[in-house]
């Protein structure tokens, strides 16, 4: 992950999982329930459902995620330390152990439900809330020696990516109350499609394309401790004469202000976005005639019956006391 494209690839995953997410949840409340739908495969030997090919892409992501980590050029090629006995390629490790929890976290997609009929409901949700706790623990020990510019990109990653864990864990307890349910797998949905975002937001911070700084010291030549970043040689700053340059821990703290605004920004933009999904996919099942007897109607149906029946009433005496003119 440390380049453009490690947080760019990442963001993906999460924004098309996140989207993909937001289409089914609301499908899966807004039309009639009935069990999932199940198609065979394998001359129709295999039972094959959408929860199965979920897990299955998943596996497929996280082990070439795995592959690169560890194997591409450059990487640590499986091995954890050289021959002189150090440790190497900790941050690939630390990817790679990301990549592989969402791997379990598909895994037990598919077993939750080939055999559902064996273990209890909601294990899919329960190792989903896992992996992303494993990738939030893993981020906020991975800021050492960073910039305070990167520390609090990551920090703020780190608080997109727990709620969302525990959001995921709330909902295996609540797999058996449909409207509690479907409340959480659409704040679960709003912080991944929100996580990816801020992935890409890093990249372009960490890695700008046109390639000045967002560090106002970096740019000035001034390096302050707080604004050093990874792979700095240790100094002095005192030993530094002082010069206006050296001067830019205000612009680095005002820097540092809007990232976190551009943070609230991000997620208030998820939210429009799984609102508009929301929309988009409650007109098309009305158009087609799929929607739940519940939405078919719409507000009028959430109103109290007698409150329906009077202004009912009060259509038809309406129009009895208009003349023929009139109508």
């Amino acid at each position: 992950m440390g380049s453009y494209g490690g947080h760019v690839l990442p963001g993906t995953f999460f924004l098309m999982f996140g989207f993909w997410y937001a289409i089914r949840y609301a499908v899966t409340y807004l039309r009639p329930k009935s069990k999932n739908a199940v198609f065979y495969c394998c001359k129709g030997k295999i039972p094959f459902s959408v929860i199965v090919t979920e897990g299955v892409v998943k596996i497929v992501m996280v082990s070439i995620g795995i592959l690169v980590e560890l194997y591409y050029p450059g990487a640590p090629m499986g091995k954890i330390h050289n021959e002189a006995g150090d440790f190497i390629g900790a941050m690939n490790w630390q990817h790679a152990t990301m990549y592989f929890f969402f791997g379990l976290s598909g895994a037990a997609d598919i077993i939750s439900y080939t055999a559902r009929g064996i273990i209890p409901p909601g294990m899919d949700r329960l190792f989903g809330g896992l992996a992303l706790f494993i990738e939030g623990y893993l981020f906020f020990f991975h800021l050492h020696g960073r910039s305070m510019i990167d520390i609090r990109v990551h920090i703020l990653l780190v608080l997109m990516v727990w709620p969302s864990s525990l959001i995921a864990v709330l909902e295996t307890f609540a797999i058996n109350m449909r409207t509690a349910l479907h409340v959480l797998e659409m704040l679960r949905t709003t912080t991944l499609i929100a996580q990816g975002i801020w992935f890409w937001q890093v990249a372009y911070i960490l890695y700008p394309p046109h390639g000045e700084s967002w560090d106002p010291c970096a740019r000035s030549g001034g390096m302050h401790g707080m604004h050093k970043r990874h792979g700095d040689e240790p100094h002095e700053a005192a030993a530094l004469p002082p010069t206006p340059a050296m001067d830019c821990n205000e612009e680095g703290h005002t820097t540092l202000m809007f990232i976190t605004l551009f943070w609230s920004w991000h997620f208030a933009l998820s939210i429009i976005m799984v609102a508009f999904v929301y929309f988009l996919v409650y007109k098309v099942l009305k158009a087609g005639g799929g929607l739940d007897t519940r939405f078919s109607s719409g507000y009028e149906s959430l109103l109290p019956k007698t409150l329906q029946n009077g202004r009912a009433g009060d259509n038809r005496s309406l129009i009895n006391e208009l003349d023929e003119d009139d109508l």
